[in-house]
């Protein structure tokens, strides 16, 4: 109870809150990465052509043809994404940022938060997110959204003829595009919302800033260790986690660091209660 009030005094009395969301709360919003469990139930198709167990094992496979790939991630997509409807506990989570001034750097990717309605200008996608599509030639052309080509693809997808004719192409150099994921050197990162985000820790410098880990774990690095080492450059930032043993925090952020070593779903839950 004591690292429950601790952690509800941080927030109610942070004039910001910046939110790193993970594998873990992509768990809870449907999305398992890693996980095998029904898999092959689900994607039935997926599992018989290629002899896959997860999404994140599917997603890395490799010397497949366009028509291949953009048919497996038009499944995804249409599952986790087109499909999504928001859980209790990112409704709780919007409901907490509420009055807060905020921003969410996470490693979800698969358009959850902008269809719970957060403010797109306060999300940097670190690992992109699906639903955008890039040039496959790694040169920077810009993102588009996908989500007309994965619907072609849906419609089309017991005509394998057809399915060629559908890979969409860029609009500058005519070279196939494939979403937007870090799935091999050709991936950047959204130079207009990394901007924004590093722009807004600018900002905040000078103000009472919490930094809520929800769901970060081995998956997404980049949310953890660069993390808690601004928190310690900081002395009026602190540190909630949800996921992490309190060993796992540097000593010298102790006094305004908090850990639970449980989970984003319960903790989000009982900080709403307050």
């Amino acid at each position: 109870m004591d690292n429950l009030n601790k952690a509800y005094q941080l927030i109610d009395d942070a004039d910001v809150v910046v939110v790193t969301a993970g594998n873990g709360l992509a768990k809870i919003e449907g999305l398992d990465l890693l996980g095998q469990t029904n898999f092959s139930q689900e994607f039935p198709e997926i599992f018989k052509n290629y002899g896959v167990l997860s999404v994140g094992t599917a997603l890395d496979l490799k010397k497949l043809s366009w028509k291949q790939r953009w048919s497996i991630w038009s499944e995804f997509i249409q599952k986790y994404s087109l499909t999504y409807e928001p859980s209790v506990t990112m409704r709780q989570l919007k409901q907490l940022l509420e009055n807060k001034e905020y921003f969410i750097a996470t490693s979800t990717f698969a358009n959850f938060f902008e269809k719970a309605g957060f403010n797109k200008k306060r999300l940097f996608n670190i690992f992109g997110n699906w639903t955008k599509m890039q040039c496959s030639s790694g040169v920077n052309h810009g993102l588009q959204d996908d989500i007309a080509a994965v619907q072609q693809f849906l419609s089309a997808k017991d005509n394998t003829r057809e399915l060629a004719s559908l890979v969409p192409q860029c609009t500058v150099c005519g070279q196939p595009m494939e979403i937007h994921l870090p799935l091999n050197d050709h991936f950047y990162p959204d130079t207009d919302d990394n901007a924004r985000f590093r722009w807004f820790l600018t900002g905040s410098e000078n103000k009472r800033t919490v930094f809520l880990e929800l769901g970060v774990d081995e998956t997404s690095p980049q949310l953890l260790n660069p993390v808690l080492h601004l928190v310690e450059e900081y002395e009026q930032w602190s540190y909630v986690a949800a996921d992490l043993k309190k060993e796992r925090l540097p000593e010298s952020i102790n006094k305004r660091s908090v850990a639970f070593n449980a989970d984003s779903k319960n903790l989000l839950a009982a900080l709403v209660k307050g």
